[in-house]
C-alpha cells in the first residue's frame, strides 16, 4: 500500500475505515446453517451500553449533519485509494473465486439484515487479521462496504470461525463506528488543551473505542449463535496457532484474570487501566462476550427458550 494512502488510514479510527452507499437489494444467499434470520435488526439492540449511549449523544448533537456530510467526503478518498490498491494487490471474493467465502460472507450479511452485502477481499499476510473499509449510507457513491481477510486468517481458523469475525467486522458497519467514533475525535481535540477536561475526554473517547469492539463482538456472536465458535476465534488469533483449541480452558482464563485483578494491589489494578489499547484485553472480550451470551438481552434477540 503507498505511502499517502497510509497516511489517510492513520486519519482513521483503528481497525476500521472509510465509507459507501446502499446500492441495489441483493437477492438471499443459498442457506448452509441453521442459524436464525434476525429480520429488522438494528445496532442498537447489540451495542454495548456505552457505545450505545455515545452514538445516541453525538447522533443528536448540534451540528452533527454538518460534520457527518465533511468527514463522509474526506473519508470517501481513503475508500477509493484502498479499493483501487486492493484490486490490484489482493483477491476480490465472488461466486467464481473462493465461492465458500463468498457465501459465508453473504449468509452472515443476510443474518445481520444488512441491504447491501460488502465486498470481500482476501489479503496475503503472515498476520492472521480482519478489518472493514466503509460506511454503510453514503449517497453519492454506489460502490458497497469493502471488508478483508488474510490469508493467514483463512489457514488459522474454521470455516465457522471466520464466519464469526467476518460478522464482527459487519457489526462496524452496521454500528456506523467510522462515522461515530471519527466525530467523537474531532469532538475531543479541542477539549485536549484543558486542564482536566482533556484528559477525561481522551480517557472517554479510548473506552468508548472498546466498547466498540465488544459491540462487534456481539455481532460476531449474532452471525455464529455459538459462544463457543466466537471464543475459538479469538484464541486461536490471540494465541497466534491454530493448536490452542479448548475454548472452555480460555474462558476460564479470563475468570481467573478478573479475580486477580480484583484482588491486586490498587496500584497494579491503576496500571493495567492507564494502558493505552485499541482493542480491549482478549481475555476481557471473553469474558464479556460469555456474560452478554447469557443474558436477557441476547435471548430476546434470537429468541432463545429457556
Amino acid at each position: 500500500m503507498n505511502k499517502t494512502l497510509i497516511s489517510l488510514l492513520l486519519l482513521l479510527p483503528s481497525g476500521i475505515g472509510a465509507l459507501s452507499t446502499i446500492p441495489p437489494a441483493i437477492t438471499t444467499p443459498t442457506r448452509h446453517n441453521n442459524n436464525k434470520i434476525l429480520k429488522g435488526i438494528d445496532a442498537s439492540q447489540f451495542r454495548h451500553p456505552l457505545d450505545r449511549d455515545l452514538t445516541n449523544f453525538f447522533s443528536k448533537a448540534p451540528l452533527s449533519n454538518v460534520a457527518t456530510f465533511a468527514i463522509k467526503r474526506s473519508l470517501s478518498i481513503v475508500e477509493q485509494g484502498v479499493r483501487l490498491d486492493l484490486l490490484s494487490s489482493s483477491v476480490k471474493v465472488s461466486p467464481n473465486q473462493l465461492p465458500e467465502l463468498y457465501e459465508s460472507m453473504q449468509e452472515a450479511a443476510s443474518i445481520l439484515d444488512m441491504e447491501v452485502v460488502p465486498e470481500l477481499y482476501v489479503q496475503s499476510s503472515p498476520q492472521a487479521n480482519a478489518y472493514t473499509l466503509a460506511l454503510q449510507g453514503q449517497e453519492d457513491n454506489s460502490k458497497p462496504a469493502i471488508v478483508v481477510v488474510t490469508s493467514a486468517l483463512l489457514d488459522r481458523c474454521t470455516d465457522a470461525e471466520v464466519q464469526a469475525i467476518i460478522g464482527h467486522e459487519l457489526g462496524h458497519l452496521k454500528c456506523s463506528h467510522s462515522l461515530y467514533l471519527t466525530l467523537g475525535g474531532l469532538a475531543s481535540t479541542s477539549l485536549r488543551g484543558l486542564p482536566l477536561v482533556g484528559s477525561q475526554a481522551e480517557k472517554l473517547l479510548q473506552e468508548w473505542r472498546l466498547a466498540a469492539e465488544y459491540s462487534c463482538d456481539r455481532a460476531a456472536l449474532l452471525v455464529s449463535q455459538d459462544v463457543s465458535i466466537v471464543a475459538g476465534a479469538m484464541l486461536k488469533l490471540f494465541a497466534g496457532t491454530s493448536r490452542a483449541t479448548n475454548t472452555e480452558a480460555f474462558v476460564d482464563q479470563s475468570r481467573e484474570y478478573e479475580q486477580l485483578l480484583k484482588d491486586a494491589n490498587p496500584m497494579v489494578r491503576a496500571s493495567i487501566r492507564m494502558q493505552q489499547r485499541t482493542h480491549p484485553l482478549p481475555v476481557k472480550r471473553v469474558g464479556e462476550l460469555e456474560n452478554w451470551f447469557r443474558s436477557d438481552e441476547y435471548k430476546a434477540i434470537v429468541n432463545v427458550e429457556e
